[in-house]
This record gives structure tokens, sequence and C-alpha cells, in this order.
């Protein structure tokens, strides 16, 4: 479950931390690959009212893909239709169905997720909710090195 609860930004959320699996998400698709920003449609368990607008995000990919978005939020959250023609992969398709989500400008950023190897937040490695919550310090660090 997405720990993700408070209508306003306070000074202890600085952005998030929105992980995904690429073997069960197309994101290349949706992403542009010549760096322009893409409007992306994020399912989620977050609650309307609880991401500020504009608030930064660092998607980092699962099983070692590293990160390979940074963006911000857009608009709150909502209920939408999705569809059968969506981008995720066979056997994950359920997913592009009705569903809670939240708009994500996102635009590509490849960088291993290595950057965070040895350092104090090597911890975000092993976070496992799709969206969670980043401390001042955690925002700084992945702006200044994943962008």
């Amino acid at each position: 479950m997405d720990d993700v609860s408070c209508t306003t930004m306070d000074d202890k959320r600085f952005g998030l931390l929105v992980r995904c699996d690429p073997n069960q998400w197309d994101w290349r698709s949706e992403v542009p690959q010549d760096g322009s920003e893409a409007s992306v449609m994020w399912t989620c368990r977050l609650k309307p009212g609880s991401v500020p607008e504009q608030t930064p995000v660092w998607v980092l990919g699962t099983g070692g893909s590293g990160f390979f978005c940074t963006g911000y939020t857009v608009g709150d959250v909502r209920e939408t239709d999705g569809g059968r023609d969506n981008h995720w992969k066979e056997g994950h398709k359920h997913r592009g169905g009705t569903a809670m989500r939240i708009e994500l400008m996102l635009r590509m950023t490849l960088v291993p997720e290595n950057i965070l190897r040895q350092t104090p937040f090597e911890h975000l490695i092993k976070r496992q909710s799709t969206f969670t919550w980043l401390t001042e310090e955690e925002a700084f660090f992945l702006e200044d090195n994943v962008g």
C-alpha cells in the first residue's frame, strides 16, 4: 500500500519515489526518448487531495533497472477508465482498467541505481511501495544525482 496520506507538503515531504517494474509496464512506449515530457496516468492507491500539484517524482525501476524517469505531479488523484489499449505488458493488461490514478509529467532519465549504493540513501533501493515520500535530504540527493 502506498504510504502517502497528507493534504499539503509538510517539512518532512519533499518529493515522491515511484517504484516501477519494467517487466510489467512498457514505460518506453509512454515516455519519449527525445528528452521531451509526457503525461502518464499512474495507477495508485493514493487518496484524492493527498499529493500537492508539482510534487517532484523520481521513478526507480525494480530488479536493478535504475532510475528511468523524473518529473512532477499534475492535478489530483482521480478515478479514470483506462482501457485495453494500454502499455501494460502481456499478463498485466488487466491493470489498465478503471482505477485511481495520478497524472505525472515524466521525462526519460537513465541513471543506474549504483548512484545510491554505499551512500546514506542506499535504503531507497529497498522501498517496495509504489509511492513513498522522500525527506529533504533524499530529495536533494536525487535532484543532484538523477535530475
